[in-house]
């Protein structure tokens, strides 16, 4: 029975179908630098924002979502977002890292499987075949889950820091809405306070020059009394006067 199998199954399948199979299944996913090249530009721009984290820091915790903020935990300071955005970026890549070298040392083992199955199938007989081959494919089966739930761990990893990008991205838009406000009106009252010293210094002018014309207006007072007064004759003057008046 399985040298019936296998002589059918060379006789449907060549070793050129076969690759030829093999590239038309792979094709779409053989453009494998379109998913590298992410990843030295996300190194990239973490090194940028740890750059930016250095500068001025200020709140985004002006207008917090209802309910507080579900990823990031310091609101309070755009600079430690930053950080934590940063950290959870290595976390996420350093994980990857780590579980990719799990798969490739679980997918090495692989072939081995195949190899064993194939030749289980196409060599043994049926109650050999009956016996072994279902422990080769669970084993294989057991090397697929374990991969699948090591690349779903980097995936959650990644949905994470997406999750933080996204709510820091959105409490900075709200922020930047909130710090327009109130720049809109501190703009305002800056605008209040320069025509109230426009208004105050016009006052001020005019209480000057009022002060200098009631000063030139005392001077003038000063100069009339003081002519007023030299033109009174003094005592001895009037005697004088009273003299001549009787000798008159």
């Amino acid at each position: 029975m399985a040298n019936q199998i296998a002589k059918t199954t060379q006789s449907l399948t060549t070793a050129a179908d076969m690759r030829e199979t093999t590239q038309m299944l792979m094709q779409p996913n053989s453009n494998w630098e379109e998913y590298l090249t992410p990843a030295p530009l996300s190194i990239a721009i973490m090194g940028e924002l740890v750059f930016i984290s250095s500068c001025q820091d200020f709140s985004i915790n002006k207008n917090p979502p209802e309910g507080g903020f579900k990823y990031i935990r310091y609101p309070n300071s755009f600079r430690a977002c930053l950080m934590q955005v940063c950290n959870s970026g290595w976390q996420a890549f350093n994980e990857a890292h780590n579980n990719m070298d799990q798969i490739r040392i679980h997918t090495a083992a692989v072939p081995d499987y195949m190899k064993s199955a194939v030749n289980i199938l196409f060599n043994a007989s049926d109650e050999v075949i009956k016996n072994l081959l279902p422990c080769q494919l669970d084993s294989i089966n057991d090397i697929a889950e374990q991969c699948v739930n090591l690349a779903e761990g980097v995936e959650k990893k990644y949905q994470d820091v997406i999750h933080q990008i996204q709510e820091l991205l959105e409490a900075c838009v709200n922020a930047e809405h909130f710090y327009g406000e109130e720049l809109e009106n501190v703009k305002r009252k800056l605008e209040e306070a320069k025509l109230r010293e426009q208004t105050s210094r016009q006052l001020k002018e005019r209480s000057k020059k009022a002060m200098d014309d009631l000063s030139k207006e005392l001077d003038n007072a000063q100069d009339a009394y003081k002519s007023a007064m030299d033109s009174i004759p003094s005592g001895w003057e009037m005697i004088g006067m009273d003299l001549v008046e009787g000798i008159t």
